[in-house]
């Protein structure tokens, strides 16, 4: 099981604002895990010191 931090970033500054931790077998299903949190601010997926994948904030629909 790996451990891996998924960090709220503001937009468009990108600053850390805060994160969530995820728990799973390896980056596939980490990164299947943190698709769900993919919202009005971008994200990214660390595990440990290595950056697994950036996810940009959805596009609102008018």
């Amino acid at each position: 099981m790996g451990y891996y931090r998924l960090y709220l970033l503001s937009a468009p500054e990108g600053r850390f604002v805060g994160f969530e931790e995820i728990e799973a077998v390896d980056d596939v299903e980490a990164v299947r895990r943190a698709e769900s949190f993919v919202g009005d601010r971008p994200l990214e997926l660390w595990c440990g010191s290595r950056k697994v994948r950036s996810f940009a904030a959805a596009e609102r629909r008018a």
